[in-house]
C-alpha cells in the first residue's frame, strides 16, 4: 500500500503531468465505493480544468477550477496511470478523459479504491502536521494502545502505515509492542522527530530512486521494514513478528516500555 511519501511524490509527479487540462469526460467504471452516482461525477467535473494533487494523508485530492475536490484513496492496490489508450489500462475504477486526448487512469485489480466528490476535510492532523502537545494528548487518550497500533490508526495521525511505523520506531529506538502510555515523556520528543526525519528522508529518497513515479512503492532503502535485509544498519537482527494484526520488523536495540 503506498504510504505517505509515496503519495507526497505521486501527488507533486500528478500536478506537473495535469495541471491546467481540460475535463472532457469522467467515467466510473465500477458499481460502488464512490460517495455519488456516476452521473453527479461526470456532470461535475466535466469542463473544469484540473488545478492540482494533493497528498491528504493517505489519500490524494485532486481540485478542480469550479471548486469541486476529487479524494482518491488507492488502498491496498490501486495506482495511477496517464494514457492515451487507457482502454488498455486493466482493472480500471476511474477514467478522467482530458480535452489534448490523454486521460488520467486510477485502476486496482481488488478493486477497493475509494472515490469522493466533495467530502468534508479531515479533522485529523497529517503525520508531516502534528506536535509534541498533539502527540501526547492522543496518547492520553489512549495509552493502551501499542506504540504499532497506534501510529497505524487513521484516527490518531494520517498518513502512516505499516512499514513507515516499524521505520519510525527503529529511529527512535522504541520497540512497536510498547505500551504507548508507558512511554517516557522524553521519548516522545524523540518519537515526533522521527516522524519527520524519516518521512521527510523517504520522500527524498523515492525522488531519487524513480523521480517520475505515479504509482507503486520504492522501499529498497528501508532500513529495518525490508525483506531483502537481515541485519539493521547498526548490525542488529532484524525480528519479524505480527503485532497489531501486522508483519512487523523491528529490532532488540529498541526499548520495550510495559
Amino acid at each position: 500500500m503506498p504510504e505517505l511519501p509515496d503519495l507526497t511524490v505521486f501527488s507533486d509527479n500528478l500536478t506537473s503531468k495535469l495541471k491546467g487540462k481540460k475535463v472532457r469526460s469522467a467515467e466510473y467504471h465500477k458499481d460502488k465505493r464512490l460517495n455519488v452516482s456516476p452521473e453527479e461525477l461526470q456532470n461535475t467535473l466535466t469542463n473544469s480544468h484540473l488545478d492540482s494533487a494533493e497528498r491528504s494523508g493517505k489519500e490524494i485530492q485532486f481540485k478542480f477550477s469550479n471548486g469541486a475536490t476529487l479524494l482518491v484513496h488507492l488502498m491496498l492496490s490501486g495506482g495511477f496511470a496517464i494514457s492515451k489508450t487507457p482502454e488498455f489500462v486493466k482493472f480500471r475504477v476511474l477514467t478522467i478523459f482530458f480535452d489534448d486526448d490523454t486521460a488520467l487512469v486510477v485502476s486496482d485489480p481488488k478493486g477497493l479504491v475509494t472515490v469522493n466528490l466533495n467530502s468534508k476535510p479531515m479533522a485529523v492532523p497529517d503525520a508531516l502536521d502534528i506536535d509534541g502537545d498533539y502527540l501526547r494528548r492522543k496518547i492520553s487518550e489512549k495509552p493502551k494502545l501499542l506504540a504499532k497500533a497506534f501510529l497505524i490508526d487513521q484516527a490518531i495521525i494520517r498518513g502512516i502505515g505499516n512499514a513507515y511505523a516499524d521505520e519510525i520506531l527503529w529511529a527512535a529506538r522504541i520497540s512497536p509492542k510498547s505500551v504507548v502510555g508507558k512511554i517516557p515523556s522524553s521519548e516522545i520528543d524523540v518519537l515526533l522527530n522521527a516522524i519527520r526525519t524519516v518521512l521527510l528522508d523517504a520522500i527524498d529518497e523515492i525522488r531519487k530512486a524513480n523521480p517520475d513515479t505515479i504509482s507503486g512503492e520504492v522501499r529498497e532503502f528501508l532500513k529495518v521494514h525490508n525483506p531483502d535485509r537481515q541485519q539493521s544498519p547498526s548490525g542488529r537482527p532484524i525480528i519479524k513478528e505480527q503485532v497489531a494484526s501486522k508483519s512487523t520488523y523491528f529490532t532488540d536495540e529498541q526499548v520495550l516500555y510495559t
